[in-house]
């Protein structure tokens, strides 16, 4: 049996602007994506997010930069506590942070057009226009590859990753520009010379996948045939919807298509989840690359008119999320791991940390981005709190302390009268299991303990942070 719960979910996403409001729930369904998202950012923040600096623990800084983002998109969808982050990080961290880079920095810049976009504090919009004004000043040369974005202060190395983000902050600021005093077409001018610097550059090679960055010698420079990283394929495909959006030119998505196409053909594993090429031996930097990919192939879907590239897309997406939500998280912490292959690994090896939680959070927000549906098991989760049903009220349980989630709805499992069950994962490791049941008194499994409840049915969570509730499905 299956009880299920009534939500709104506001969107407000520069990505999505055909779209302001959808109501999940119009043939009582539960969005279970949504709320894997939903548990997944409240775990990184309540566990992980440390206050003082402004940035996550166990992230490299300017990984932060995209949790702030990938935060934002969660917050465009569901109302949340969790909002208080972004004026703690604003006061907290400064306007460089993330490394020496203009890469770096330009994440940050990113985070805070997102959080804007959800939080209309104008001190956010204006640290990321003072951010980009920066990096037209000192970043663009013709010293070296005849034009783009150099890698570093002191490094003029022209990589992939750093014009392609200057090529998307320049449209995700293109919306604003009269008010930050700017001309009109200020940044849509230089996302143009950007990219026709880009597309003229052989970075882009003869498979559509791009590669690091360019070889250099007497300003003659050519493809160096480095790492086609997933992240470089996803960012050119957010830059590329919006200059699209901006000019009508549908060349533009005829080339983002193609890219998405080799990368989902190419950088995965045998059975169509994505790979990053450095596994199983990725380093820090790498562990966020896959999530920054989906997330922008996310943010393409919206501009695309092509059906079958639609189809194909979101399909791609919702295979990987199923693969992930599977097998993925560890019970021991509730973080998830570098593989997205549901075969490939234990759901507990040490490459699990924030970054790849992080990269996650990203894959699921891009299902709730395309409006689609996963569900993976007989136990659905309804969301964040304690079950309770429309009175908020709990109903009868058994419950035990110091309990494994494989336990805890293992028992479920073996309770013929379970309709739900709590677990609170916290964030020292112990937990919490209650199992929401219409057995009686008798039925209580060795070493649990029965407790008796008034409602008959659960409908909803009454959203104490860092429980989950799931409803069984059959």
């Amino acid at each position: 049996m299956l009880r299920s719960c009534s939500f709104t979910i506001i969107l407000i996403n520069l990505f999505f602007p055909s779209t302001s409001m959808m109501i999940i729930d119009e043939n009582n369904s539960i969005n279970e994506t949504l709320n894997w998202a939903e548990v997944t950012a409240t775990r990184l923040v309540v566990c992980y997010y440390n206050e003082t600096s402004g940035i996550w623990l166990n992230e490299l800084a300017w990984q932060s930069g995209n949790t702030l983002e990938s935060l934002a998109n969660f917050l465009s969808h569901l109302d949340s506590p969790l909002k208080y982050v972004f004026n703690n990080t604003f006061i907290k961290t400064g306007m460089f942070i993330g490394g020496d880079c203009f890469d770096d920095y330009q994440w940050w810049l990113l985070g805070w057009l997102q959080a804007y976009s959800v939080d209309q504090n104008i001190n956010y919009l204006h640290r990321a226009a003072d951010i980009y004004d920066i990096i037209v000043d000192k970043a663009w040369n013709v010293t070296q590859c005849s034009g783009g974005i150099q890698w570093c202060p002191t490094n003029g190395y022209k990589n992939a990753i750093t014009n392609e983000l200057f090529l998307s902050c320049s449209m995700r600021l293109h919306p604003y520009a009269t008010i930050l005093g700017k001309s009109s077409t200020y940044y849509l001018n230089w996302a143009l010379k950007e990219w026709r610097w880009f597309e003229n550059s052989g970075i882009i090679n003869a498979d559509y996948l791009i590669n690091d960055g360019l070889n250099s010698n007497d300003n003659i420079c050519v493809n160096n045939n480095q790492t086609t990283w997933t992240y470089n394929q996803g960012v050119i495909l957010s830059g590329l919807a919006l200059l699209y959006n901006a000019t009508n030119n549908k060349t533009l998505l005829n080339i983002a298509q193609n890219i998405a196409d080799a990368t989902i053909q190419k950088l995965i594993y045998s059975n169509g989840i994505l790979k990053e090429p450095c596994e199983p031996n990725c380093d820090n930097d790498q562990k966020l690359f896959k999530g920054i990919f989906v997330r922008h192939l996310s943010y393409l879907l919206p501009y695309l008119i092509d059906p079958i590239h639609i189809q194909k897309y979101t399909l791609f997406l919702q295979q990987n999320a199923i693969s992930v939500s599977m097998t993925n998280r560890c019970e021991l912490d509730g973080l998830f791991g570098l593989f997205w292959n549901n075969t490939s690994i234990n759901n507990c090896d040490s490459t699990r940390d924030t970054a790849t939680t992080s990269s996650v959070l990203d894959l699921f927000l891009s299902i709730v981005n395309t409006q689609q549906q996963i569900t993976t098991s007989n136990w659905i989760l309804l969301g964040m709190g304690n079950c309770m049903d429309d009175q908020n009220f709990s109903m009868s349980n058994f419950y035990k302390n110091d309990v494994t989630e494989n336990i805890c709805r293992t028992t479920a499992d073996n309770d013929i009268g379970a309709i739900a069950y709590d677990y609170e994962l916290k964030c020292n490791g112990n937990g919490f299991c209650r199992i929401r049941t219409l057995s009686d008194r008798s039925l209580t499994p060795t070493g649990w303990t029965y407790e008796v409840g008034n409602a008959i049915t659960v409908t909803r969570t009454n959203k104490i942070i860092l429980t989950n509730c799931y409803l069984r499905t059959n």
